[in-house]
């Protein structure tokens, strides 16, 4: 792979938070001293508000006024961590992008790694979890989750991870902007455009304060979100289970025919009624798969935006420095249409 040769290259740290002002002056003390404070690289801190109903916003407002490599954004409500940091992506330039969870699980001990693993000229890297300090079943449901998407929905040859710890290159990021889909993996949309990829191995911590918000529900809808937008293997799981019960729907028509013709009839409907109950079964199961792709094909079709944007510390003259908004104004942008208090209009990182 070819190196990336800056002398000091501009990383952008996208970091979404939902109600974490418990952990939140511990993430700016760490990400100040592991981060920041280096020679070498550039780096510039987006903290984007998706939503929060604590003193999120107002420590994000207080830590933008102490430095000007942290710019805020906070959204309407809460749209999720992909919409918040499609937010992220769209508004920010940076030689390179780098997605770190704010609940400190994902060290940012670990960042200059995967910045080490770009300038050496990988386009994606991926932070895999070497060790967990999660519970036994929290670990099991992972995997079970990445060894679905990897057999079923991943590109062949991806190095992808599941987890929203990765970073990206100015190109890489170019090409997720295109793509708007509605419900959203960030980590499979960058998998899915492919370049150079990279895995670097790090320990997860476990999470030092408040509570998590990623619960099982929402892993199950990542898992599906995941197989529905990046393969077709639940359509064609459905017609091999329809194929299926309609073999033996046609085995045991035919043993009731034999058994009729030479022996006795089967005494009463229970049988039947059972067969009759595993057939509906089995077709509302069918008819459920078939009704989710046609709202997520209304979802789409209505074009809705990702997210709304309410503040903006820029706006205030706070932050301004952490996203440079001029240097990527020549390309072109998605069209995401953004609330501000003032009730402008901007599309991307330019205003109408």
């Amino acid at each position: 792979m070819g190196q990336k040769f800056m002398v000091c290259p501009i990383v952008q740290i996208l970091t979404p938070l939902y109600n974490e002002e418990k952990c939140f002056e511990l993430y700016v003390e760490r990400v100040e001293r592991v981060l920041i404070s280096r020679p070498d690289v550039e780096y510039r801190c987006l903290l984007i508000d998706d939503g929060s109903i604590d003193g999120t916003w107002e420590l994000i407002q207080r830590q933008c006024r102490a430095s000007r490599r942290f710019r805020g954004l906070r959204l309407s409500r809460n749209f999720g961590a992909h919409a918040a940091e499609t937010a992220g992506l769209d508004l920010c330039d940076a030689d390179a992008f780098v997605i770190l969870p704010a609940d400190l699980q994902d060290p940012p001990e670990a960042v200059p790694s995967l910045v080490e693993a770009w300038r050496q000229g990988a386009d994606v890297v991926f932070a895999r979890r070497r060790m967990r300090e999660d519970s036994r079943r929290r670990v099991l449901a992972s995997k079970a989750f990445e060894a679905l998407l990897r057999r079923f929905a991943m590109p062949k040859g991806s190095k992808f991870a599941t987890g929203g710890f990765l970073l990206m290159d100015r190109k890489v990021v170019d090409c997720v902007r295109q793509m708007r889909e509605a419900n959203r993996l960030i980590f499979g949309l960058v998998a899915w455009t492919g370049f150079r990829q990279a895995v670097v191995d790090y320990d997860r911590q476990r999470r030092v304060r408040g509570r998590s918000a990623w619960s099982a529900g929402r892993m199950i809808k990542s898992m599906y979100d995941g197989l529905i937008g990046f393969s077709g293997a639940i359509p064609r799981a459905v017609t091999l289970l329809g194929a299926l019960f309609a073999l033996i729907g046609l085995i045991a028509a035919l043993y009731f025919l034999l058994n009729a013709i030479f022996f006795s009839p089967l005494p009463g409907w229970s049988t039947i009624m059972v067969i009759l109950s595993l057939f509906f079964g089995i077709v509302f199961l069918i008819l459920g798969a078939i009704c989710e792709y046609l709202l997520r094909i209304y979802v789409e079709t209505t074009r809705r935006p990702l997210y709304f944007i309410a503040a903006d510390t820029a706006d205030d003259g706070l932050g301004a420095a952490a996203c440079n908004a001029t240097r990527g104004a020549g390309r072109s942008m998605p069209e995401s249409f953004i609330a501000s208090r003032s009730h402008h209009c901007r599309g991307g990182p330019t205003r109408c």
